[in-house]
């Protein structure tokens, strides 16, 4: 890796006209200025072309024509990239003023790292900051049951585009998860980072609202692990409990290999997901089958997240007295 690393930063939009000039300038008063911009618009009918001419002579390239959603408007911007590290930002998000500097200088100071990621600050009307992000380090197989950190506070060698594109366009909430999965199974070396690099905004159009999407796509991509890795009975036993579409499988290239073990634990990590997203949703049937199947056949595992508490709560205490709770806590 060369000292000073282009980084290319794609930003697909697509009518948010009222955030996206915070996006740009994000990214325009960075502190580390090799960089390039790439805007994919699909189409917008608000006031995102204004702002986008606003600062054109800034960027590196930009479209606006109709797209098939947000996985379809990124390879679009992959095919300009010229940079050495690449990632995309969300036209309603925003980057720390120091990210892309941070950034360099974790690739410059290990040419073998692939993928680097931090922290982002969750924000919006109505609700408490939080930050999330991974706080300790993780072995490689713990990143497969689900996508572990905010996409927007992670950055890509070029290199794994080259070998993974396209990005996945049948996937809308899970395209990400995907191409960091891929890459995990392909051996590469992931740095976690403690530093807040981004910051995501929550409104009522932001995709995150929409726990049970991620899981669904997210299944989807847990499954063809366990097929790629010729474990298939923890994908048949998703398709069993009904937590995966059966209509999507795809092979992933494999370079490394795991235990049994720990292939369990992707499977079990993945489950307990499903759990906690749908207790949320009060999908009481799918709690249902999944603590049942759990209690049976890992009563270990079963006791040590506290099943039997959850089960209690679900049966015992009435729904709305869950959703005031809910708000007061936001």
């Amino acid at each position: 890796m060369i000292t000073n690393p282009k980084i290319s930063i794609i930003i697909p939009t697509l009518n948010q006209g009222q955030f996206i000039e915070e996006t740009i300038l994000s990214i325009l008063h960075q502190t580390y200025k090799n960089f390039e911009i790439i805007v994919v618009d699909g189409g917008s009918t608000d006031n995102t072309l204004a702002i986008i001419k606003k600062y054109e002579t800034q960027l590196f390239k930009w479209l606006s024509e109709k797209d098939k959603g947000q996985s379809n408007a990124i390879n679009k911007g992959l095919q300009f990239i010229t940079g050495d590290i690449v990632t995309w930002l969300n036209s309603d998000d925003y980057y720390e003023l120091n990210t892309l500097e941070l950034i360099k200088n974790e690739f410059v100071s290990d040419p073998d790292l692939m993928i680097v990621h931090g922290k982002t600050n969750l924000f919006g009307n109505g609700i408490k900051r939080k930050i999330i992000g991974l706080t300790k380090n993780i072995p490689l197989h713990e990143y497969l049951p689900y996508m572990r950190f905010p996409q927007p506070s992670s950055f890509l060698k070029k290199e794994l585009f080259a070998t993974n594109m396209p990005v996945n366009e049948k996937l809308h909430y899970a395209m990400d998860f995907e191409l960091i999965a891929k890459a995990i199974l392909l051996g590469s070396k992931i740095k976690r980072m403690d530093a807040l690099l981004s910051n995501y905004r929550l409104h009522e159009n932001s995709k995150s609202n929409n726990e049970i999407k991620f899981l669904e796509e997210w299944a989807i991509v847990v499954r063809n692990i366990f097929l790629s890795l010729g474990k298939n009975f923890f994908g048949k036993k998703l398709e069993e409990l009904k937590l995966v579409n059966t209509s999507t499988t795809a092979n992933f290239e494999i370079k490394i290999n795991f235990s049994n073990s720990e292939v369990e634990t992707i499977f079990l990590q993945h489950l307990n997901l499903h759990f906690h997203y749908n207790y949320r949703a009060f999908n009481y049937m799918a709690c249902e089958k999944i603590s049942a199947f759990l209690k049976e056949t890992y009563p270990d595992f079963y006791k040590l997240n506290n099943y039997n508490k959850y089960n209690f709560r679900r049966k015992f205490i009435p729904k709305f007295v869950f959703t005031i709770f809910r708000k007061l806590k936001r």
